[in-house]
C-alpha cells in the first residue's frame, strides 16, 4: 500500500509521483542515482538486500499516529511502523523446553538480514551457504541465544 500521492499533495511537496513498476526497477533507480550522484525520493522497505550497496537515508514526515492514515486522501503522516513478532503455539510454548528457550532468545537484526540477503543476491550463495557464513562470522551474537 502506497500514500505517496496523497502525501505529496497533503504536505505540499513540490514532487511528481512516479512509480517504477517494479522492485527490481526501484533498486536499479536506486543504484543509477548513486552510481550518477542524483538525487532519489523513494518509499523503500528494510530488510532489504539493497541496504548493504546503496547509503540510504530515511526522510522524517510526520510522526504516525494511530488513525492518522484512515482517510487515504487525507493522510500526511509517516507510514505506521510494522513490528515483527516471533509466535508460537501454547503448547510449545509451555512443553519446549530449550526449543521453545531458543526461539525466544533469538533475534535478528534488519542489518543481519541485509547480510544474508546480500550474500545471496549479489554474491550468488545458495541460503545455506549465506547462513553458515553469516553463523560464522557472528558466533557473539547467536552464543546467546543458545540455552544454558
Amino acid at each position: 500500500m502506497t500514500n505517496d500521492e496523497a502525501l505529496v499533495k497533503n504536505l505540499k511537496l513540490n514532487y511528481k509521483v512516479v512509480y517504477s513498476g517494479s522492485e527490481a526497477a526501484l533498486i536499479k533507480a536506486a543504484q543509477a542515482a548513486t552510481k550518477n550522484r542524483t538525487p532519489l525520493l523513494m518509499y523503500f522497505y528494510e530488510p532489504q538486500w539493497l541496504f548493504t550497496k546503496v547509503k540510504l537515508v530515511k526522510v522524517a514526515l510526520p510522526a504516525y499516529a494511530v488513525g492518522c492514515d484512515d482517510d487515504p486522501a487525507a493522510v500526511a503522516c509517516d507510514y505506521p511502523p510494522y513490528l515483527l513478532d516471533k509466535i508460537v503455539s501454547r503448547r510449545f510454548a509451555e512443553r519446549g523446553g530449550q526449543a521453545y528457550e531458543l526461539v525466544r532468545n533469538f533475534n535478528w537484526t534488519n542489518d543481519d538480514q541485509n547480510a544474508v540477503a546480500s550474500d545471496m543476491i549479489n554474491e550468488k550463495m545458495s541460503a545455506e551457504d549465506a547462513a553458515q557464513r553469516w553463523v560464522e562470522e557472528n558466533k557473539i551474537v547467536w552464543k546467546d541465544w543458545i540455552p544454558r
